[in-house]
């Protein structure tokens, strides 16, 4: 890129007959017989054991060297000038700069259920179903997921919306991934407003590996176990780790470009902080659990609980702090909830557009005295 060690080739270029300018005009202010660097080599003047030479007593020699001074001289000015108005024009030219949205939705796990509704729903309705968030109708969405290519929803949504929506590979098992979606946004967009964490696993059946929600603690097994941490704990965490720069700049420019007059001649800042929303669920509640059993799918959860309510504590201590609060969506009709719906009463299923727009609307209205709360699809408080 341009910069004033390293200029535009085209102005580097401009320079030259300038260059070539000056040592000329180096050889013909020289002493006969002494060499004067041109570019990389070295011409070696004329001296005055050269039988071309005449004596030094001979002025015309002086007078034609004279002359072909000030012709190197003016044509030496005139290169200058060139170069110059080179160099201006290249720094005042016009260059294709992608504009920076004024709003940036993230929505990790994105492929399916409340996920994909979350996507469609912010790049569809007239508000992107963000009460309380104006900047995020007709603002970008970053949908992520394991395998982009591989979901075929995501990839007609983005023929619909090519301009709002950027699909990013992310699978919170990889920390690559993770770091590389993070790049990709900063480079792209330089913020994140709103990131809404809906990836989880409560069952498995893939090859020789399976998991399930376990009914007693002889069915534990310890491989079921890690994952549900690494799923539902430890990879919606690292996403708030590599993407903190990213939140915390949003609060920044949403504060920034948001002040306006409040009629009495003062003026107030109208804009919002930042704001992760983790996907946790009732049954990780401690003061809720009446049953047993779902060992690790309870335990990943809580530990989702405790990270987010750490997180929500460090985050309000930044200069630019960022709100942080979970969400328990219900039960809703998704492939993670398939094996158990069938004991679910029907007005208690809720569809994934549904859910999807309950969550969304409490997320548009929190704000950062909100950070570090447990709530419910109603936006009812649950216990810890």
């Amino acid at each position: 890129a341009p910069s004033p060690t390293h200029p535009h080739p085209s102005v580097r270029l401009a320079f030259l007959p300038a260059m070539l300018a000056r040592a000329m005009l180096r050889i013909s202010s020289s002493p006969v017989g002494v060499s004067a660097p041109v570019g990389r080599g070295v011409f070696r003047g004329p001296t005055s054991s050269s039988p071309s030479v005449g004596t030094r007593s001979n002025d015309a020699p002086k007078q034609k060297l004279t002359s072909f001074s000030t012709q190197v001289f003016g044509a030496r000015r005139r290169c200058l000038h060139t170069s110059l108005y080179a160099m201006i024009s290249a720094d005042t030219a016009p260059t294709e700069v992608t504009p920076q949205p004024k709003h940036v939705s993230l929505v990790q796990g994105a492929s399916r259920g409340i996920g994909f509704e979350m996507v469609r729903q912010l790049l569809e309705m007239p508000d992107a179903g963000l009460p309380g968030r104006p900047n995020a109708a007709n603002g970008h969405v970053v949908a992520t997921c394991r395998d982009p290519a591989g979901s075929l929803a995501l990839t007609e949504l983005l023929k619909k919306h090519p301009t709002r929506l950027s699909v990013v590979k992310l699978d919170v098992e990889k920390t690559e991934t993770i770091a590389a979606a993070a790049e990709f946004v900063k480079k792209k967009l330089g913020r994140v407003d709103v990131l809404c964490q809906t990836a989880a696993v409560l069952h498995v059946k893939s090859g020789s590996f399976s998991m399930a929600p376990e009914t007693s603690i002889a069915r534990l097994d310890e491989h079921a176990m890690m994952k549900a941490y690494r799923v539902n704990a430890m990879g919606p965490t690292l996403v708030a780790k590599h993407f903190a720069d990213l939140l915390t700049n949003g609060t920044k420019l949403s504060l920034a470009g948001s002040e306006e007059g409040s009629g009495d001649g003062e003026t107030k800042n109208t804009g919002k902080h930042a704001i992760v929303a983790n996907l946790s669920a009732r049954v990780s509640s401690l003061g809720d659990n009446k049953l047993g059993g779902w060992h690790s799918y309870r335990a990943s959860k809580s530990a989702l609980n405790q990270l987010t309510v750490n997180c929500a504590i460090e985050f309000a201590r930044k200069k630019f702090p960022v709100t942080f609060i979970l969400l328990h969506p219900g039960t809703v009709d998704t492939a993670l909830s398939e094996p158990f719906k069938k004991n679910v009463p029907p007005e208690n299923l809720f569809s994934a557009e549904r859910a999807a727009s309950q969550l969304l609307k409490i997320i548009g209205e929190k704000t950062q005295e909100h950070t570090g709360t447990f709530v419910d699809w109603a936006d009812t408080e649950v216990r810890w």
